[in-house]
């Protein structure tokens, strides 16, 4: 019986202690801070090449904004409503920002080396909102 409750005891405090070291770091994101949502809407002979995207875009961008970008999260749409449908959107992609002129000062610069990107990736014209992230 002893050896029974020693033995959950280790079993406990290991998965006490792993769940410990585990323990994820504190997001990027936070109050008050501004988050540029790129939209690449679907629709008929709409295309996107994710092997371009993450690789070659993604890394442009980090190398224009560099520190002051704060943090990058990328969605990829599935589907719509139901799982029928197509997505809204093929794709999503989020920028972090302490300030609007965090980001806008570099793309002032910096705009045409996106604008001429665009087509080795997609042929879709992208939505572009400026949020203030409030939770």
């Amino acid at each position: 019986m002893k050896t029974k409750h020693i033995l959950v005891l280790v079993l406990i405090t290991m998965l006490l202690g792993v769940q410990y070291r585990v323990k994820a770091d504190p997001p990027f994101h936070k109050k008050g801070m501004i988050k540029v949502s790129i939209f690449y809407p679907n629709g008929p002979g709409k295309t996107f090449d994710w092997s371009y995207y993450i690789p070659q875009h993604i890394a442009l961008v980090k190398q224009v904004y560099g520190k002051a970008l704060k943090g990058v999260t990328i969605d990829k749409g599935l589907s719509g409503r139901s799982s029928e449908a197509g997505p809204t959107y093929l794709a999503i992609c989020h920028l972090y920002f302490d300030s609007i002129a965090a980001y806008q000062d570099p793309l002032k610069e910096n705009g045409k080396k996106f604008a001429e990107d665009f087509p080795k990736y997609t042929n879709i014209t992208p939505e572009v909102q400026i949020s203030e992230v409030i939770q």
